[in-house]
């Protein structure tokens, strides 16, 4: 759960700038490879690219 609600826009080139303090506060590292995936409803989720891939092998659902 997040603290401080955070804001970003989409550039108008399609980037997403995520503020460091957002990282910070789901314990991401600068430079640490992350999964996006975007689910049935809508969301798009960020997760460490370690800990889905670890789901994946396990039998875990995303």
């Amino acid at each position: 759960m997040f603290q401080d609600p955070q804001e970003a826009a989409i550039q108008e080139h399609g980037t997403l700038y995520l503020p460091v303090s957002l990282l910070a506060q789901a314990s991401l590292n600068l430079g640490e490879k992350v999964a996006l995936v975007s689910t049935e409803d809508g969301k798009v989720v960020l997760r460490r690219l370690a800990d889905a891939v670890d789901d994946l092998l396990s039998g875990r659902p995303p």
